[in-house]
């Protein structure tokens, strides 16, 4: 409808957001500040109904890039990257609460971090997070990236959890604010989505996550996180609701593996799906964790499936500047 401006699955989306969250986060998205709508978006403290709280889609996630179910890309990139000498530096643009970058200062008690969000609450909560864990070699900062100023040759690794597609003009972005701070023989690590702009799925994908969610979810675990209602497609994204909801989300995400591949060296890259898993498992997620695994092993076998014929939309890769 409207060359994908809004789709009747639009409205349906604001009732369960407002059913879930409320008018306040309602009211959030008519800010006229695209970075205060953004900033909205990661509030810390909502119960998420998505396909990342089940602990075994984690665990699938840590075998396809590990090689381990139980070896997070953490624990990888530890063991196989990092000298851990106290001479390196990585920095993470978009760390949201800084798990990730938690766990590696943890892991890397010499790896020096700076870890960079746009959203004061959730810095102030990795703040804490790092200061209950007495890490001294990690720096968290509430700062706007495309303001900063990095200082050429400088930074080993770049960690993108999840953050790059947030980031508009890919292309100039890597090179002009990656590309010259990154030292020689530096890593840029991506653990990303990389699909269609504004997760604007092709037709096919979005039929067969419909064919999945009818014939493998059972109607009781259909039925959306909060609201006595039950999930009967998969809902599509119109881009007049995803820049009102969250202007930087998925802005220029096509751009990503083209762009790192223009300019960088390919050392690793891993297919994580999220094809089918993630539109199918929006808002009924709840329903599989820890319970209800035959549903689950069908929908990843089916994604597989998927997979055999077309590219991954969440990606695993790591890049280095020669």
């Amino acid at each position: 409808m409207a060359a994908n401006l809004i789709y009747w699955d639009d409205w349906i989306e604001t009732w369960i957001k407002l059913n879930q969250r409320g008018m306040k986060f309602i009211r959030s998205k008519f800010n006229l500040s695209g970075k205060q709508r953004t900033i909205s978006s990661f509030s810390h403290g909502f119960e998420h109904a998505n396909w990342w709280i089940i602990p075994a889609l984690k665990e699938r996630t840590n075998f396809l890039i590990s090689g381990d179910s139980k070896i997070n890309y953490e624990q990888y990139l530890t063991k196989n990257y990092f000298k851990n000498d106290g001479t390196e530096t990585l920095v993470s643009y978009g760390c949201g609460i800084g798990s990730h970058e938690t766990l590696l200062a943890e892991l890397n008690p010499q790896l020096r971090i700076k870890a960079y969000d746009i959203s004061e609450e959730l810095i102030n909560n990795a703040k804490q997070n790092a200061q209950q864990k007495g890490l001294n070699n990690i720096e968290f900062i509430n700062e706007d990236v495309y303001q900063l100023k990095i200082q050429e040759n400088s930074v080993d690794y770049y960690l993108f959890n999840a953050s790059l597609h947030h980031f508009s003009e890919i292309e100039k972005f890597v090179g002009q604010k990656l590309y010259p701070t990154l030292k020689k023989n530096g890593l840029i690590i991506i653990n990303e989505y990389v699909g269609p702009n504004r997760m604007n799925f092709p037709k096919k994908q979005i039929a067969y996550s419909n064919r999945c969610l009818r014939e493998v979810i059972s109607k009781e675990n259909r039925k959306i996180l909060g609201l006595n209602a039950y999930k009967t497609r998969c809902y599509r994204l119109g881009n007049l609701r995803m820049k009102l909801s969250d202007p930087s989300e998925c802005v220029d995400s096509a751009s990503i593996l083209p762009v790192l591949r223009k300019y960088f060296e390919e050392l690793e890259f891993k297919k994580l799906g999220g094809n089918i898993l993630v539109p199918v498992l929006k808002h009924i997620a709840h329903h599989f964790v820890n319970k209800n695994q035959n549903e689950l092993e069908e929908l990843i076998r089916r994604e597989e499936t998927y997979l055999l014929n077309n590219a991954s939309d969440l990606v695993f890769a790591i890049y280095k500047k020669n």
